[in-house]
């Protein structure tokens, strides 16, 4: 942690080197973020994350339905938004977001009567495009979806209850961002991947794949699915019309997944998907360059609203979450 910069919010935190403690006590609601009659802490941190691991281990002095500490995914400075994977509470564990003064639960499981005190638990949270994992011991306990792909953004901590709670090991595993391309695996769309989209996606951080670039058992469309859920953006060429593309296309809407629909010039397109932006390209020379200045744009665009870019501000995604 000797490379982390912590900021507190609010709340009572004692931090050193490789620990932080919470200093829960009775109180009153504090900007609308407390847990009725206990203290409540936001704890920000100077790292970014959006997706990845984010890890640490939580002791809890005394536990009960009020006390309770998150590990924040991301935190929207503009609005107080954050969206953090849960210890304790009500529930064993959660994933959670606050938006608008209210909470939403994404997924919750077990009882929250069921951690012992002066007991640390690890708890890991493993995040890629919407899906979350929480593991505690090395277990899994919970799988969650989140209705958007998790935005990049700070990292921190949040903490309620009228008890100490101490946070050991904070540590963070950024991944890069994932770009899920979908397209017919023949010439020449094979070219445009290799030479165009995954340079382009390469060179904003991105890490571009394609379903035929997966290897091992398993079901065909179940990994294209788990693949379009844990992207950030998906790139769809949609040219010639073909059922499977389309099929993943309306997944990824339906996902509310960031969709970049590309077209060579003059494709006609069909009645559903005609109103949605589409780049179109020309197969030529002069159409390479048109096409990867246009795709940069369009990913550049996306990275500023998500969160993505390293030196853009935080995601407006949960004002209205």
């Amino acid at each position: 942690m000797n490379d982390l910069r912590w900021i507190p919010l609010i709340g009572q935190f004692d931090i050193s080197d490789n620990r932080i403690i919470f200093r829960g006590a009775l109180a009153s609601p504090t900007l609308g973020l407390s847990g009725g009659s206990v203290e409540v802490g936001n704890l920000l941190c100077n790292q970014h994350f959006g997706g990845g691991t984010l890890e640490a281990t939580i002791t809890f002095a005394v536990p009960n339905e009020q006390t309770a500490c998150g590990l924040m995914l991301f935190y929207q400075p503009a609005t107080l938004s954050f969206i953090e994977a849960q210890l304790g509470g009500q529930p064993f564990v959660a994933l959670m977001t606050w938006a608008n003064s209210q909470w939403t639960a994404h997924g919750a499981v077990g009882v929250g009567s069921q951690l012992q005190p002066n007991r640390p638990y690890h708890l890991r949270v493993a995040a890629s495009g919407s899906s979350v994992a929480l593991s505690v011991d090395g277990v899994n306990v919970l799988s969650a979806s989140l209705p958007f792909p998790l935005p990049r953004g700070q990292a921190g901590i949040w903490c309620k209850g009228d008890g100490q709670i101490t946070i050991e090991g904070f540590r963070i595993r950024a991944e890069k961002p994932r770009a899920f391309v979908v397209m017919q695996f023949t010439t020449p769309f094979n070219e445009l991947y290799a030479e165009v989209i995954r340079p382009v996606c390469e060179k904003l951080g991105f890490v571009a794949q394609r379903a035929d670039e997966t290897f091992g058992p398993g079901l065909i469309i179940a990994d294209i699915e788990r693949q379009i859920l844990d992207s950030q953006v998906v790139i769809a060429d949609i040219t010639p019309q073909n059922p499977n593309v389309y099929y993943e296309v309306g997944y990824a809407h339906a996902l509310r997944k960031p969709t970049i629909l590309i077209a060579e010039s003059p494709t006609k397109l069909p009645f559903d998907v005609s109103p949605f932006r589409t780049l179109f390209y020309e197969n030529s020379i002069a159409g390479k360059s048109r096409v990867e200045a246009g795709l940069r744009m369009h990913l550049e665009a996306i990275a500023a609203a998500t969160g993505l870019a390293r030196e853009s501000p935080a995601s407006s995604i949960l004002t209205s979450a």
